[in-house]
């Protein structure tokens, strides 16, 4: 967690402190007007030079995200999965401890992870952006952030489901990480093809993203999807665990 606090925090100061740069650069929207419908989709920003713009290029509408399902993939993947491919969880259910409270428990380990992530990424876009005077609002910048987290809480939800029903943390980590690209590409691309455009709202990025909360703030909807999905996951992952023998 030390590494994964100072590694975020970080790349935010850098990314914000560089935007300097970019500000006084109008070549470079010019140089966004000038790319295909489907690259500039799949940058997620169509344009560079204003704060929304710039941080949804280079910070929200990819990096960060990946960054919160990459810790929440291998947080869930590792939580029964991984233990058991280790054999550690014979031994830690040998105690007087019921499986549904080794799931919900590391399930809300995993989720104060995130949060903690989350207010470090919130901290470090939002203080360096009044060092330098950059026009963007704490709340708008908390919003995304919130978005990005639920996201990761989605995506490891589904790990730690996969995981607990299974047993394969490889499985776990293979699921989550084609659901990503996966889900990724189709929100991007889809509203660009008439014929699949209903199929972007299968993605969990069009709930993590579509409402652009940097610049609209939350979508009530999005964020109740994104929740209750991933509690659904978690349940899943009992119910997945309570019925299957555990590999010794």
């Amino acid at each position: 967690m030390l590494f994964w606090t100072l590694g975020i925090a970080a790349l935010n100061v850098l990314i914000v402190l560089v935007y300097p740069l970019i500000e006084t650069a109008p070549q470079f929207d010019e140089l966004l007007g000038d790319l295909p419908d489907w690259v500039v989709a799949i940058i997620g920003e169509g344009e560079l030079t204003s704060p929304a713009g710039y941080l949804n290029s280079q910070l929200f509408a990819a990096l960060l995200p990946i960054l919160f399902i990459a810790y929440a993939g291998a947080a869930g993947s590792g939580a029964i999965a991984g233990e058991e491919e280790s054999h550690t969880l014979d031994l830690l259910l040998a105690n007087p401890v019921s499986r549904t409270r080794v799931v919900v428990e590391k399930a809300l380990a995993m989720t104060i992870g995130l949060a903690w992530l989350g207010l470090v990424s919130w901290a470090s876009v939002v203080l360096p952006a009044m060092i330098i005077d950059m026009d963007i609002g704490a709340e708008y910048v908390a919003a995304v952030t919130l978005s990005a987290v639920l996201l990761g809480y989605f995506m490891g939800g589904l790990a730690l489901a996969v995981g607990a029903a299974t047993g394969s943390r490889g499985l776990s980590i293979g699921i989550v990480v084609l659901v990503a690209v996966m889900g990724y590409l189709l929100n991007a691309l889809a509203p660009l093809v008439e014929e699949i455009e209903a199929l972007q709202r299968i993605s969990p990025f069009y709930y993590f993203y579509a409402n652009d909360p940097l610049r609209n703030g939350l979508d009530a909807v999005h964020v109740t999807v994104l929740g209750v999905g991933a509690a659904i996951f978690v349940v899943i992952a009992v119910l997945g665990f309570r019925r299957r023998d555990v590999g010794v």
